[in-house]
């Protein structure tokens, strides 16, 4: 066998046991994201109009424990008639010791954020234009703000309280 055969099929057997050992473990740092899986119903307001709207949100595992669905949305209703939708991936990187979530919106709009976890009973998702933060108020409530960041600095535009089924 060839040199350079030989130096592919380790590195190709390395990565497959690496692979296989990242699926049957999912990272430490994933374990802290269990506790918010499941059905999460909200009844939430725009701060500005004050105009309120229920959302729904739906947290499942996927990927053998390695990844964390989000699937969002808001209900339609006569004073909230263009409600907003968005699926999400999330998981954590090593190498920025953060975690990481991608997804796209009912418009077609990528939408991506990182974190650096729980401080406290606090997660905030940051990105250029927004940071929606969310406080744990016990096993099956949390409170979700949306913060929208201009030029002015940051000003709350949504804020909801949410239960879990």
């Amino acid at each position: 066998m060839k040199p350079i055969h030989l130096a592919l099929d380790l590195i190709s057997l390395s990565l497959a046991t690496l692979g296989a050992v990242a699926e049957a473990e999912p990272m430490k740092e994933l374990a802290v994201y269990k506790d918010g899986l499941g059905t999460w119903t909200c009844d939430a307001r725009e701060v500005g109009s004050g105009k309120a709207f229920k959302a729904r949100v739906d947290f499942s595992v996927e990927f053998d424990g390695n990844t964390y669905v989000e699937r969002y949305a808001e209900i339609a209703s006569p004073d909230h008639q263009n409600p907003w939708k968005g699926i999400f991936i999330m998981s954590f990187d090593p190498q920025t010791q953060r975690w990481v979530r991608n997804g796209v919106d009912n418009s077609g709009v990528r939408n991506a954020a990182s974190s650096s976890g729980w401080s406290d009973n606090t997660w905030v998702w940051e990105n250029d234009a927004v940071n929606i933060v969310i406080n744990q108020h016990g096993a099956n409530a949390r409170t979700f703000a949306i913060d929208l960041k201009d030029t002015t600095g940051i000003k709350r535009v949504v804020e909801a309280i949410c239960k879990r089924k």
